[in-house]
């Protein structure tokens, strides 16, 4: 860094912090230098001379992400403080005079401001707050209402009240922590309020629980969990189940496949599912999306076939198609197919392999009930379509299953819970029943910590029973952070096949394929803590080494 530039921050620095309090007008000098330090980082060209090297250097562009992010901490706390201000000091109420002086940048501070003695200009603090920085209207009343969860409330007499979340506040205010996923939390938890008559005195959270618990207190301690997925998973479930509580809605009623209409050349459907419905829904996505399987490598490929690759049989009726040795129909030219033909095919997204899963089940069915509906009429086996038995045709198939895990006190009816899905979809009383009435019920003992203590089986393939004890444990991933479904993880031997380790229950884990790759690289270390398997993340991720787990997939159970 330049001496001079050094020597002048270090100095800004200093007196900014021996000053009791800025004046006016340093606060404001110090409020639009900022800007310009932010402009000055971005200008910066990599060809203005050896000077400027450190572009090229990525500990630099790690040293920049970490001031930035802080940075952008800050800003917006100061965003919404200063709509706090714009609400506190009814600015709205000033005088045109007032207005014109402030946009020009001639304001006299030292004289008090003049207000309009008739109506104002704008009918609130919202409105003035959008006219004057050009946006949005509802993003300025939005930061005005997130003033008044973390700073103050103001009552029709603009009396000041404490902030309506309090906890929420003092986290706000907290250096260390996020403060959008404060005003996120606080802007859902108003949601789930009493609405306050219009001139009753503004009040502090009052939602609770049915157990009696006040709301924000909950959400304030889910926003202790450090790993920002399970953070966001353990709010999110927990404030769309109390808005769901609260609105005392029926899901049943909502339950179908909707058609939505065309758009953008598209015909869209919304497909809503009760949650046992949806288990065994995201069950057969995830077996038809695993790369590891036939079914999973029929997704990965484009659902519709090329001209060459149809058949006689897939022609529809009346038609007459032939391919020549060329590949294409006998119509059509060489170069007239060549120009037809279309370019590489990106890769497919998680979405499309998913559709195509699903598509080729579909296909797979029609055929197989043609198959049979032709072995009927003609009283003999049905064939495929290659002439052979069609029970010897190999197709990619999925068994599906909901899995649902409950204590005994659900399970007795002892408790207001009624059990989760391995998927993570709770169900209420008449799901638990009516899942019961057909279940085959698998009793697994699990040790006070969590570990399986009567699953085990040295031989080299894990089981499906063993597997399914693996997974009920670790319900995917156990790296933190990850979402990975159980269906797509490998079982790890955490004591390695290859150093003479066994297969059994309490040596294994769950490990996505880039999760997989990373303990055998040397990366990541995953060790049996009595039975419960956790990971120590690289240095460079947590200094302290601690192992830790997935918190992620049990946060849906909160």
């Amino acid at each position: 860094m330049n001496r001079t530039v050094s020597q002048a921050l270090a100095g800004l620095a200093q007196a900014i912090k021996d000053a009791p309090a800025l004046a006016v007008d340093d606060a404001l000098a110090v409020a639009a230098f900022i800007p310009v330090l932010h402009q000055t980082l971005l200008c910066a060209d990599p060809a203005t001379g050896p000077e400027s090297h450190y572009l090229h250097d990525p500990r630099y562009a790690l040293a920049l992400s970490t001031a930035a992010e802080a940075s952008a901490h800050q800003a917006l706390r100061t965003q919404i403080y200063a709509a706090h201000l714009v609400d506190d000091t009814a600015a709205h109420t000033l005088a045109q005079v007032e207005l014109a002086a402030a946009r020009q940048g001639t304001t006299d501070f030292s004289v008090p401001a003049q207000r309009t003695g008739k109506r104002p200009s704008f009918t609130g603090p919202a409105a003035l707050l959008a006219s004057w920085l050009r946006t949005d209207h509802f993003e300025a009343k939005r930061r005005i209402q997130s003033a008044s969860h973390v700073f103050a409330q103001y009552d029709y007499q603009h009396q000041r009240h404490q902030a309506q979340f309090p906890l929420l506040a003092r986290r706000f205010a907290d250096l260390r922590q996020p403060p959008a996923e404060v005003l996120s939390a606080a802007r859902r938890l108003g949601a789930l309020e009493p609405q306050r008559d219009e001139y009753a005195a503004p009040a502090t959270a009052s939602a609770l629980t049915e157990d009696g618990e006040l709301l924000e207190s909950i959400v304030n301690q889910q926003l202790d969990e450090p790993d920002p997925g399970t953070r966001r998973q353990l709010v999110n479930s927990f404030l769309k189940s109390q808005k769901e509580r609260l609105g005392k809605k029926r899901p049943e009623a909502q339950e179908g496949l909707y058609r939505r209409g065309e758009r953008g050349g598209l015909v869209h459907y919304d497909l809503a599912l009760r949650p046992t419905r949806a288990e065994l829904f995201e069950s057969g996505i995830s077996q038809s999306d695993n790369p590891r399987s036939g079914s999973g490598q029929a997704a990965r490929e484009a659902f519709a076939q090329s001209p060459g690759q149809r058949t006689e049989q897939d022609a529809a009726p009346g038609t007459s198609y032939q391919a020549d040795a060329g590949g294409h129909p006998d119509f059509l030219t060489d170069e007239e197919a060549a120009a037809s033909e279309d370019p590489v095919s990106p890769p497919l997204s998680p979405a499309a392999r998913r559709l195509n899963g699903l598509m080729n089940l579909l296909e797979i069915n029609t055929k197989r009930l043609q198959e049979l509906l032709d072995a009927a009429r003609n009283g003999g086996t049905p064939k495929g379509a290659d002439g052979n038995d069609a029970g010897t045709v190999d197709v990619p198939t999925i068994t599906p299953q909901v899995v649902v895990m409950l204590t005994l006190d659900e399970l007795e009816g002892r408790a207001r819970t009624h059990g989760i899905t391995q998927h993570g979809f709770k169900l209420d009383a008449t799901d638990l029943r009516q899942t019961l009435s057909r279940a085959r019920i698998i009793p697994m003992v699990l040790g006070g910590r969590g570990e399986l203590l009567d699953i085990g089986r040295s031989q080299r393939k894990h089981p499906n029973y063993m597997r399914l004890g693996v997974a009920v444990r670790d319900r995917g991933c156990i790296v933190p952070g990850c979402t990975m479904d159980p269906e797509r993880c490998n079982i790890h031997h955490i004591w390695f096949w290859s150093e003479g380790g066994v297969t059994a229950v309490y040596w294994s884990t769950m490990l996505c394929d880039t999760h997989h790759h990373d303990v055998h690289a040397g990366l990541i270390k995953v060790i049996a803590d009595d039975g419960v398997p956790k990971v120590i993340l690289p240095s460079f991720v947590d200094p302290t080494q601690t192992p830790v787990r997935n918190s992620y997939h049990m946060a849906k159970a909160a």
